[in-house]
């Protein structure tokens, strides 16, 4: 029995030993490249971590987060503000390399809109332009043009003639006023 162990071992060896002496050593090209690649996979990384945390640190984020009370109230949804880095960007441009592209990003329901366009240049390591994409939904234009009353504001819907009527189900049992009708 202790004869077939040593034989089954020393198979096993012997497989394993062939197969490392068939793999092929990396040359110094190749372990080259592969550094560089990891190299500038971390820096990346440290970029976008950077990025995030100055576009958290922004007056407009802060001022997108104070509205969310106001959104929640007029949407009876969940609202969400975020800051958002694209990393999509095609490294082999040379305009990629120098800066990122973030959005300070307005989340209501299903809803999700670009507030904010922010603009991150890697090589001053800070944020050089943040401009308003004017997509957002703000309650405040509303407030500021309807007049304020003292009591509580009662919303009341008029129709015209040319609303639809796609507010009520339609119901495929007809109404009493309908057989009313259908008799005469």
């Amino acid at each position: 029995m202790k004869q077939k162990i040593a034989l089954f071992f020393i198979f096993c060896l012997t497989l394993c030993t062939s197969a490392i002496a068939q793999k092929q050593k990396m040359e110094q090209d190749e372990k080259d490249e592969k550094r560089d690649a990891r190299t500038t996979r971390i820096k990346d990384k440290t970029d976008y971590a950077l990025f995030h945390r100055q576009m958290l640190s922004l007056k407009e984020y802060t001022d997108e987060r104070m509205k969310i009370p106001k959104l929640k109230n007029a949407n009876k949804m969940p609202v969400k503000v975020s800051a958002v880095v694209d990393t999509t960007i095609d490294m082999d441009d040379e305009a990629g390399n120098k800066t990122l592209i973030g959005y300070i990003k307005q989340d209501i329901g299903d809803n999700s809109t670009n507030v904010y366009e922010v603009t991150f240049d890697r090589a001053q390591k800070k944020i050089v332009g943040v401009k308003f994409t004017g997509e957002s939904n703000e309650p405040e234009k509303e407030e500021k043009a309807a007049p304020k009353k003292a009591g509580p504001v009662k919303a009341v819907h008029k129709k015209n003639k040319d609303d639809d009527d796609d507010d009520e189900p339609e119901d495929d049992k007809p109404s009493k006023k309908d057989k009313d009708e259908d008799k005469e």
